[in-house]
């Protein structure tokens, strides 16, 4: 192995050489141009700095070094401050509430209530005088009575044009019918219109009906696969009877009058 003493010696180490500072072009003592730095209560710029602002303008600034030590005895008194134009600042007046608008003090624990006092005043005769004497309070809006009308016990005109318009609908029908079935003949002299009470009598007791038929047909609708033929052949009766109701109260319903064969 090859050994040398000189790897054990410390070498020099070059310096590296330290850059220029920078250095501005423009001098540093001059005015800063355009600046409010230092001019605190004024916005004004000339264009010549803070120097020139502070020769041509009041200056109220609080921040940095003063320019002379504050006097202590020479401190702001009430009324002594001026605005810029030499004007005196218009005073501040306060105004208090009055006494006589605050609430009476609260009762102190050892201050008694005044008991005692008794009145010879006969409030219910003082009442019923007031009450005899006091003036009738006047209605603003009288009601006539319903007896006293014009139109008491008559008919009102608007019930009789609903009574022409029902009959002109019923001549109107009877033409139809007469124009769609011709005139009648011997048979059909023999037929007569179904009374209106009846007809109505006959439709409640299809719904009736069809109500009784639709409670058990419920009981069958819902299921998909039925188990035995009966269950079928109820399904299957149930539902036309069911049809066939509908179709008879649907007839019975038509507007105009019904025509039966005797």
């Amino acid at each position: 192995m090859s050994e040398c003493i000189y790897k054990f010696v410390e070498q020099p180490q070059a310096k590296k050489p330290k850059k220029q500072i920078y250095r501005s072009k423009y001098d540093p003592n001059g005015p800063l141009i355009g600046s409010t730095f230092c001019m605190h209560g004024t916005t004004a710029i000339d264009g010549k700095g803070a120097h020139s602002l502070k020769k041509n303008h009041v200056v109220i600034s609080s921040f940095g070094v003063q320019p002379q030590a504050p006097n202590p005895k020479q401190f702001l008194r009430k009324g002594t401050r001026q605005c810029r134009d030499g004007a005196r600042v218009p005073s501040v007046e306060h105004h208090n509430k009055s006494k006589d608008t605050n609430k009476p003090p609260v009762p102190l624990r050892k201050d008694k209530p005044v008991q005692g006092l008794k009145t010879s005043k006969n409030y219910v005769n003082c009442n019923a005088v007031e009450v005899i004497n006091s003036a009738p309070k006047k209605r603003k809006d009288i009601e006539v009575p319903f007896i006293a009308r014009e139109d008491y016990g008559k008919v009102p005109a608007y019930l009789e044009s609903v009574k022409t318009e029902i009959e002109h609908e019923k001549e109107l029908v009877d033409m139809y019918v007469a124009d769609q079935y011709g005139p009648l003949s011997g048979n059909q002299l023999e037929q007569e219109v179904m009374d209106e009470q009846e007809r109505k009598e006959i439709i409640n007791h299809l719904k009736q009906r069809w109500g009784d038929v639709n409670a058990e047909y419920q009981k069958y609708c819902h299921k998909v696969i039925l188990d035995t033929p009966g269950e079928i052949k109820r399904k299957a009766s149930q539902e036309a009877e069911l049809k066939q109701l509908e179709e008879d109260i649907e007839k019975l319903s038509c507007p105009g009058p019904l025509v039966i064969q005797n």
